[in-house]
C-alpha cells in the first residue's frame, strides 16, 4: 500500500502537522508513504498528476479547498483510466475547509490514519467546467460559483495578500459587494431556465461555500446532481439580512433567489462574468457544468 501525501507549504497549519505524519510513518510503515510539498500555485496539480501516473493507492491533499481542488485536477489530467484512480484524502487545514463540512471529513489526524487503515471510502461525484472561450476543462469537487464570487476570487489572486488569507478574503468580500455590477446571464439546466441580473449563482456538488454558507442545503456528493442556487437581482442589504440562514443551512424564501437542480448546466452571459471553482479562478463565461457521477472513490465516514 502506497501512499501519497501533497503537502502545501504556505499553509502554517499543514507544515506544522507534516512533522507528526513522516513521523507516524517511519515507525510504522517505513517507505508506504511520500510526502511532497507544493512549491508554487498549481504545482499540486503537477505532483498529483505525477504521483498518480507513478502509481500510488491513497492521494492525500494536506491544506485547504484550493489544495484540494489542485489535487482532483492533476488526477483528471493524469493518463490513468478512472478504474485505477488512487482513494483520494484530505486532511483540512484550510481557513474555511469547506468541503470538509459536506463530507464531514474532521481536522483530526487520528481520524485520518483511522479512515485509510479501515478504507472507510465512499465513491462521489465531480464537477466538469468546460469555458467555451478557450475549450479549457477544469474540475471541482465542491462548489463552482459565477458573479459576484468569482470577480472576488479573480480580484484576490491578482492582490499582494498582504492582509492574511482570512483577513484578504473578507477585504475582498466587502470590496466586491460595493463595486460589483450585477450581470445579465442565462442559464439553462435540463428542462428549465433562469435569465436575469445575477448577484450571485452557486453550482454546487457540496453543500457550503465562502467560509461557511450553506447555500446548497439539499445538495448531496452522490446523486448524480448540481443543486443550483441563484440569487439574482437582489440587493446587498436583502443578502447581508440572509446571512444568518445561509450559515444554518437554510432556503432564502425570497423573489429573487431560486433553487434548480440539474446534471448539466449551460452558463451564457454577453457581459464579463467571472467563475470560480473550490475557491480558484477559472475564467469567464459561457461555460458548460456537468456532473461525473461517481467519479472518484475518497477517504469520508460512511454516514455522509
Amino acid at each position: 500500500m502506497k501512499i501519497v501525501f501533497i503537502v502545501n507549504s504556505k499553509n502554517n497549519r499543514a507544515v506544522k502537522v507534516l512533522p507528526e505524519l513522516e513521523r507516524y510513518y517511519r515507525q510504522t510503515s517505513p517507505g508506504r508513504a511520500q510526502f511532497l510539498s507544493t512549491q508554487r500555485k498549481k504545482h499540486a496539480i503537477e505532483l498529483a498528476r505525477e504521483a498518480a501516473e507513478n502509481g500510488c493507492d491513497y492521494m492525500i491533499a494536506v491544506g485547504g479547498d484550493g489544495t484540494l481542488h489542485e489535487v482532483i485536477n492533476g488526477l483528471l489530467q493524469s493518463n490513468l483510466p478512472a478504474r485505477r484512480y488512487p482513494a483520494i484524502g484530505l486532511l483540512p487545514c484550510g481557513s474555511a475547509n469547506d468541503f470538509a463540512r459536506t463530507a464531514r471529513v474532521s481536522d483530526s489526524l487520528e481520524d485520518l490514519l483511522n479512515l485509510i487503515q479501515t478504507h472507510t471510502t465512499q465513491k462521489i461525484d465531480l464537477g466538469q467546467i468546460l469555458l467555451k472561450q478557450t475549450g479549457e476543462i477544469r474540475y471541482f469537487i465542491n462548489i463552482a460559483g459565477a458573479g459576484l464570487g468569482g470577480e472576488v476570487v479573480e480580484r484576490m489572486e491578482q492582490s499582494s495578500g498582504l492582509l492574511g488569507p482570512d483577513l484578504n478574503y473578507f477585504w475582498h468580500i466587502f470590496a466586491g459587494f460595493l463595486r460589483y455590477i450585477k450581470k445579465e446571464v442565462t442559464c439553462t439546466g435540463g428542462r428549465w431556465q433562469w435569465k436575469g441580473r445575477l448577484l450571485q449563482m452557486a453550482v454546487a456538488n457540496g453543500r457550503c461555500f465562502g467560509n461557511a454558507l450553506c447555500v446548497a442545503p439539499d445538495a448531496r456528493l452522490g446523486d448524480g446532481l448540481f443543486q443550483i442556487a441563484i440569487f439574482g437581482d437582489l440587493s446587498i442589504w436583502d443578502y447581508l439580512k440572509n446571512l444568518g440562514k445561509l450559515k444554518k443551512g437554510v432556503r432564502i424564501d425570497h423573489p429573487e433567489v431560486t433553487y434548480h437542480n440539474a446534471g448539466e448546466v449551460m452558463l451564457q452571459s454577453e457581459d464579463p462574468c467571472h467563475i470560480e471553482a473550490d475557491g480558484e479562478y477559472v475564467g469567464l463565461a459561457p461555460a458548460t457544468l456537468k456532473v461525473l457521477p461517481e467519479a472518484i472513490v475518497f477517504l469520508m465516514p460512511p454516514e455522509v
